[in-house]
């Protein structure tokens, strides 16, 4: 088979292989010899970017109103202020009663009648109001009372140990620093799903954009290819042109369909995002699509790169959350330090039958009607406190090492994301200028290819550089969303987010 032969059949192939839109093989038929290849009326010929916006704030608002992870924060949140209340229940007044009988062949031998009403105090002493009655025939002397009964009021006070803390102010101590926490917590699980969430809406919107450039692509490599087959009918080309057209759709139609893939499971990727008030998940409107409007393109002002330093400092929720821990270390310490005293402890009461006041007012009487106890225990070698004490020691220090790292690297990451906003910004506007320049390169290509000084090759080549750099420019612009999150969680503060500073 000669060379003549085998490219008139691959010519034939090319001509049967694309049935071109009537449109097209119309507009191609009826050029003039020197066919005119303007791209300028091709652009948005097949490229689809109808639909109905969906802007970033937007979907940032129904993902913070409506996704679980939103809810999960919530519940957080109020388990540990439950965990508060817990907490402030050691210092809830506590009423007990207790009565004690016994009767035999016809003989009361004794009936007890106790009732006390406990008050803890902040300061560890606890107030006490009892009444006690005694009847009976048999019963212990001491536990004598007149027919109505006793009311005894007193308070008893630690001396030693739990003179400046114990257990359930320590315990509240530790409550409160962890509903610290868990605001933090909540703060922190938000900040880190509406990362995620720009992040997927930076891809989303970068393989939308990518979709519309392969589409033009493949829409200006269809035309050429009908205007090179009307050339080469007029014979103004060579017919080999005709397969270097064609590879060329080929081409683009491959990366079009790589496009419209990738677009699809980023739509899917957003759409794990969107869920209904009820807490079903939920699809996205109706023809939405991507724009940047409201996402804060422009960098950070240099004069306040030190203010969101210090916001972050002060704000960020991982910060908050081991300044916390630190709080309950140090509370475990000063408990600790309380164990290396003896336990003492004084409790006084006065004491005046039921329905007579005097008693407790009275000096008089109260030196002849009251009740006095004095507790006093110490161990022997310490064994268990020393090692408490060490133990809280090393506690407190790793958590307040950790904290000092933690900050220093809050203050790194918070610089970093605040220069890769800026950085961002600039290789935006080169990359503009890159796509124009592009552009114009084509162009000015196309001019000579009309006017036979260029090959189909070498205006593919300028084309695909046009296609190139805007495909780059997409990716850039889809970054801004991830680097708003990025800086949102460096500092803490979500309304960087949206809002250019």
């Amino acid at each position: 088979m000669s060379a003549r032969t085998l490219l008139c059949g691959l010519l034939a192939v090319s001509a049967t292989w694309l049935p071109a839109p009537a449109a097209l093989r119309a507009q191609a038929a009826s050029a003039s010899d020197s066919v005119r290849l303007r791209t300028s009326q091709l652009v948005g010929l097949r490229v689809d970017t109808t639909g109905v916006p969906y802007a970033f704030p937007q979907f940032m608002d129904e993902v913070l109103a409506n996704h679980p992870v939103s809810q999960q924060a919530r519940l957080v949140a109020e388990q540990a202020r439950a965990e508060l209340r817990m907490a402030w229940g050691a210092f809830d007044p506590k009423l007990s009663a207790s009565w004690d009988q016994k009767r035999s062949s016809g003989t009361e031998y004794y009936n007890y009648l106790s009732s006390e009403l406990k008050i803890p105090l902040p300061v560890g002493a606890d107030i006490t109001v009892a009444y006690d009655r005694t009847m009976g025939r048999y019963f212990n002397p001491d536990r004598r009372t007149d027919g109505n009964g006793t009311i005894s009021a007193g308070v008893s006070i630690p001396l030693g140990q739990r003179i400046i803390t114990d257990e359930r102010r320590t315990a509240l101590v530790q409550a409160r620093a962890a509903r610290d926490g868990g605001d933090a917590e909540r703060i922190a699980l938000v900040n880190k799903l509406l990362f995620t969430a720009a992040k997927d809406y930076g891809n989303w919107y970068e393989s939308w954009r990518r979709r519309a450039i392969a589409q033009e692509g493949e829409a200006l490599a269809e035309f050429r290819l009908q205007a090179v087959r009307a050339r080469v009918n007029n014979g103004e080309s060579a017919p080999i042109d005709t397969i270097e057209a064609l590879l060329e759709f080929q081409r683009r139609q491959v990366t079009r369909f790589e496009a419209e893939a990738a677009f699809y499971v980023s739509t899917l990727q957003l759409t794990a995002h969107i869920w209904s008030p009820e807490g079903r998940p939920a699809a996205l409107p109706d023809q939405a699509k991507p724009v940047l409007d409201g996402l804060g393109r422009g960098g950070i002002d240099s004069t306040q790169v030190a203010s969101l330093v210090d916001l972050a400092v002060r704000r960020h929720p991982e910060l908050l959350k081991v300044q916390a821990k630190v709080r309950q270390a140090e509370a475990e310490r000063l408990l600790a330090t309380q164990g290396l005293l003896p336990f003492a402890e004084a409790k006084l009461a006065g004491v005046a039958p039921r329905g007579e006041t005097d008693g407790f007012f009275n000096r008089g009487r109260l030196d002849d009607n009251y009740k006095a106890a004095l507790n006093l225990s110490t161990p022997l070698l310490y064994l268990k406190e020393t090692g408490k004490f060490s133990a809280t020691g090393a506690k407190l220090a790793f958590q307040e090492f950790e904290r000092d790292w933690l900050r220093r690297g809050l203050e790194v990451d918070v610089r970093a994301s605040i220069f890769d906003l800026a950085n961002l910004e600039r290789l935006l506007e080169a990359q503009e200028a890159n796509v124009r320049n592009a552009r114009l390169l084509r162009d000015a290509e196309q001019v000579r290819f009309e006017n036979g000084e260029s090959t189909l090759l070498i205006l593919n080549l300028r084309e695909r550089l046009v296609l190139d750099e805007a495909g780059k420019l997409a990716a850039l612009e889809g970054k801004v969303a991830s680097a708003r999150g990025a800086l949102a969680v460096a500092t803490g503060d979500r309304t960087l987010l949206t809002i250019g500073r």
